[in-house]
């Protein structure tokens, strides 16, 4: 699989504002900056918005199906997402279901590595089986840094309550200027995040 043309996108927003965070000071004119932030703002149809529908067409489909992508609302900077009322009640959690896209697999161990430590970190109980279920696709990586990009992934994943009947579905990435290991563990967090913040226990134990 080629690594993502449009997760440099994604990861755009990430590399100026880590170039802060690090001491390297980004100059940004003020009316351009607040334009960006709307843009940020602003939800579209992932079929209308996302540069992979045309760039990256073959990412597409071998995860989630037309129906889910057809919901998908966001924008290439963080993402797209549907949620049907999903809810995490209790601790246990099941990793249902972890792909990669990638020739060999390279990337499976070490994001299954990372969503077990995120998962405990956070105060959830990796279990199987259980009512709540996590899956993860790998659809994309970018291996380098360049003037306008971060070694990043790419994926989509769902959160399900069996119970409920309801689920959560995301696509997006995320990149880390210390390198792909870094971002696929930012990648974990960000989906446990999305559990946490759709846990009836008020929040999650152990997160910093």
């Amino acid at each position: 699989m080629r690594p993502s043309r449009a997760l440099p996108i994604m990861l755009l927003i990430f590399w100026v504002s880590s170039r802060h965070l690090w001491g390297e000071p980004v100059k940004l004119d003020t009316r351009s900056y607040l334009a960006e932030l709307r843009r940020l703002s602003t939800k579209r149809p992932f079929f209308h918005d996302s540069p992979d529908v045309y760039l990256e067409s073959q990412s597409l489909g071998r995860f989630f199906s037309r129906e889910i992508y057809k919901k998908l609302r966001g924008n290439a900077y963080f993402g797209y997402e549907h949620d049907e009322g999903f809810l995490m009640e209790g601790n246990a959690i099941q990793i249902e279901v972890l792909k990669d896209l990638a020739p060999g697999k390279p990337y499976q161990t070490a994001y299954r590595l990372a969503l077990d430590e995120a998962l405990k970190t956070s105060g959830f109980a990796p279990k199987l089986p259980a009512a709540h279920q996590i899956g993860v696709c790998i659809v994309g990586v970018e291996l380098d840094e360049t003037a306008k990009t971060l070694p990043g992934i790419m994926v989509e994943a769902y959160l399900h309550n069996k119970q409920l009947k309801k689920s959560f579905f995301t696509r997006y990435g995320a990149g880390h200027p210390r390198g792909l290991p870094a971002a696929i563990r930012l990648s974990a967090e960000m989906l446990v995040a999305q559990l946490c913040s759709r846990s009836t226990s008020h929040g999650c134990p152990g997160t910093r």
